[in-house]
Parts: structure tokens; C-alpha cells; sequence
């Protein structure tokens, strides 16, 4: 086996160590607190978390950018919540992400998928016109049940412009249903755009500040033009972190609209009178999972709580949970690369045995994302539970 060379100054460690906290690998003491909060760490292969960041620090850059430990990490930031020199993983694998040496490891799927989100606005290759005749054909549904719930588009200067979850307009058409329900009850003028048709930017995922930022531009161009109020998230965990975390940072200015999850919106709209919910729509306890990137990493930790509480008997919760919650399995991509299923149940299993812990039949969670792990996770575990979202229940709970 040929000897790795250790180095300085090589181009992973010119791309860290630029700040105090969060970056900072010359600190690591290799203590290992990393490793032993890692949820896949006791499982079968996965990465190693210490030796990611020894990695780093020591500048084998083609080692840590050819292995496949940084594409099996979740960067969900669980193994360094307690780093005592307050180093962040996140930082450390995208960044390994982004080097050349790393770009053909790319997992197929995730390269095709930023292919045509660049080029269409939609992971999936979902055109303007595919959009078009999905909401023409979901409007003569909802027609039927009331002509003035339909789905407007393209509306200038609404309150709020809805971005949905790109399987909102394809495997859960059901989902953006009920989202337009609830935006029509809240009574305030809304609209959706043909011209970007999906909330998220796997430029995250693969540690791209430029591929980030055009995505995050498609998003911020489309909502101006429309001279909108307030753009309105689906339930996305990492989708939520680019457009209200990263957006300021990566185009330089703030955006000219107020950014919210749907969540925090539906919360609002219930503690303001615009809407009513029914907890006997609900009459059973549902568990609450904290996805990593909505919560961890984007701090809303209290509202999917407070509007699932509005909705069913009692909020069970997961232990540990809100800082210290764990990752169901799927994060950083893994769930996006079609190629990973085998893997993620072996990275979710920690979660899952949350899940059966927990003794109820149904969960939720406010990200879709985390919603077909957690689905994938309770049959392969044979868990016998009911996933959900936050948002869902709460419309299913609409009075």
C-alpha cells in the first residue's frame, strides 16, 4: 500500500480554518466525542467523523475526496454538538465535497439532479410546462369540491408565493392539494410561479458556493419579478437552511421579501384567528422528529412543536431530541442518491429505534425528506408506524 503523504497549505486546508469556530481543524484534539455521537458510527462501514477531520487537518485531500465516507456522512452536525473546540462537520465535508478530486465521486443521481435544476428550475426536469398542466389538472380537481380554492400562479404582488417540494408536483400531488387548502383558508391573497417549481439546492450538498448561489438566484429572481411579500417554504429541511440561512451571505444582499416555512406561517395564522384546528381530528399521541437542518442547524425548534400540539391529544417526544436530536438516516444526500437504500437503513437505524421506543403509532416530522426515510425506516424496521408531516396534519385538522 503506498504511504500517504502528509502536507500543509493544500487546498482543502485553504478552504477551513478561516474562522474562529465552526472550521477551525487545526484545533481538533482527536478526542473522539465526535465519533461517539455519530448515529452510524457502531454500524456496518459509514464514515468515521475524527478521521475525516484528522484527514483534513493532516492534508491527505485525495484521500478524504476519493473515500466514501464523505458522501455517506449525513452532515448533520450530531457528532460535533458537543466538539469542545467547536468544530462543525458540515464544514469539513462539504468543503471536501467541493474538490476536484471529489467531483467524480459525485453520486450519479445528485449530478443529474443539479444538471436540471440548472437548466429547468426542477430537480426532477419538471419544465414550465409540465408545471403548467399539473396545476391546470390539479385546479379541475379541486374545482369540483370549490371553484375558489384553486391554485392560483403567476399572481403579481400577492402576500405570499408558495415554493413547493418538488414531489409536491409529482409522487405527492395529495400534499400541494392540502397546501392550497390551507393558503385559501388563511384568507390572504396567494400564488404560486411558473418560473421555479422547487425548494431545493443540492449545491449545499456538494459544498458549491457558486452552484448555491445560482440556484438560490433562480428562487430570489422569480419571487421579485412577482413583487411578492413573502416567500413560503414547503416543509424542507435543507431547502429552509439555504433560502433563510445562506441567501444573504451568498448573494450579497438580502433578498426583497420576508422567508418563511410553511410551518411558522400555519402557526401564525392559527394564533391570529385566520384558522381553526380540531385535536379530535387527532385523538392519539404522534412523536416529533426534529429534522437535522430545520432544526440543529436552522433553529426552529418550538413552532412544528406548538402546531402539532394543536392537532392530535399529545406530542410525544423523541430522546434526545431538539439540539441533540438524531439524524434519521437520509441526510446530506444520502436520501437523494438513488444507489443509497441499503446504506440508509443502516445509518437510520438509530432513529429507528427511537421510533419503536417512543410505543405510539404515528410520528411526524416537518421536512419530506425526513417524511420517506422515516416511511422507508418503520417498514423496514417493521415499526408499524404512520409518518406524516407537521403541516399535513394540521390541514387534515383544518376546521
Amino acid at each position: 500500500m503506498p504511504k500517504a503523504t502528509v502536507a500543509t497549505d493544500t487546498p482543502l486546508q485553504n478552504l477551513l480554518d478561516r474562522k474562529p469556530n465552526a472550521d477551525n481543524i487545526s484545533e481538533c484534539l482527536t478526542c473522539g466525542i465526535c465519533n461517539s455521537r455519530c448515529s452510524w458510527y457502531d454500524g456496518d462501514g459509514g464514515p468515521v467523523p475524527r478521521q475525516m477531520i484528522r484527514m483534513a487537518q493532516l492534508g491527505l485531500d485525495d484521500n478524504l475526496a476519493e473515500s466514501q465516507m464523505i458522501w455517506d456522512c449525513m452532515i448533520c452536525n450530531h457528532c460535533t454538538v458537543d466538539c469542545p473546540m467547536g468544530i462543525e462537520m458540515e464544514y469539513v465535508v462539504r468543503r471536501a465535497r467541493s474538490l476536484p478530486a471529489a467531483r467524480k465521486h459525485t453520486p450519479e443521481a445528485i449530478a443529474h439532479g443539479l444538471e436540471t435544476r440548472l437548466e429547468v428550475g426542477d430537480v426532477n426536469g419538471f419544465t414550465e410546462e409540465d408545471f403548467v398542466e399539473t396545476i391546470e389538472w390539479l385546479n379541475e380537481e379541486i374545482e369540483e369540491e370549490d371553484p375558489a380554492a384553486v391554485i392560483p400562479t403567476d399572481e403579481k404582488g400577492a402576500k405570499y408565493l408558495y415554493l413547493p417540494n418538488p414531489r409536491e408536483l409529482g409522487t405527492n400531488v395529495l400534499h400541494l392539494q392540502l397546501m392550497a387548502g390551507l393558503f385559501h383558508a388563511f384568507g390572504e391573497p396567494w400564488t404560486m410561479s411558473h418560473k421555479h417549481t422547487d425548494v431545493t439546492n443540492w449545491g449545499y450538498f456538494i459544498g458549491n458556493d457558486e452552484i448555491e448561489r445560482k440556484m438560490l438566484t433562480q428562487v430570489v429572481a422569480a419571487a421579485e419579478d412577482l413583487e411578492i411579500e413573502n416567500l413560503v417554504l414547503s416543509e424542507c429541511g435543507h431547502g429552509f437552511l439555504a433560502l433563510r440561512h445562506h441567501v444573504t451571505e451568498l448573494l450579497g444582499r438580502e433578498p426583497r421579501f420576508n422567508v418563511l416555512s410553511i410551518i411558522e406561517l400555519t402557526l401564525d395564522m392559527v394564533k391570529n384567528g385566520a384558522i381553526k384546528l380540531d385535536k379530535e381530528a387527532h385523538p392519539f399521541p404522534i412523536a416529533y422528529h426534529d429534522p437535522c437542518n430545520l432544526a440543529r442547524k436552522g433553529g426552529l425548534f418550538e413552532a412544528p412543536r406548538e402546531l402539532l400540539a394543536l392537532t392530535c391529544r399529545e406530542v410525544i417526544e423523541l430522546t434526545p431530541n431538539r439540539m441533540n436530536s438524531v439524524c434519521c438516516g437520509g441526510g446530506g444526500a444520502l436520501l437523494q442518491d438513488s444507489t443509497s437504500k441499503d446504506r440508509r437503513m443502516i445509518a437510520g437505524k438509530a432513529k429507528a429505534d427511537q421510533m419503536r421506543s417512543a410505543g405510539v403509532d404515528y410520528i411526524a416530522t416537518g421536512c419530506l425528506s425526513c417524511h420517506r426515510q422515516l416511511t422507508e425506516l418503520s417498514e423496514h424496521y417493521e415499526l408499524g408506524m404512520k409518518v406524516e408531516t407537521v403541516v399535513a396534519t394540521a390541514a387534515a385538522a383544518l376546521v
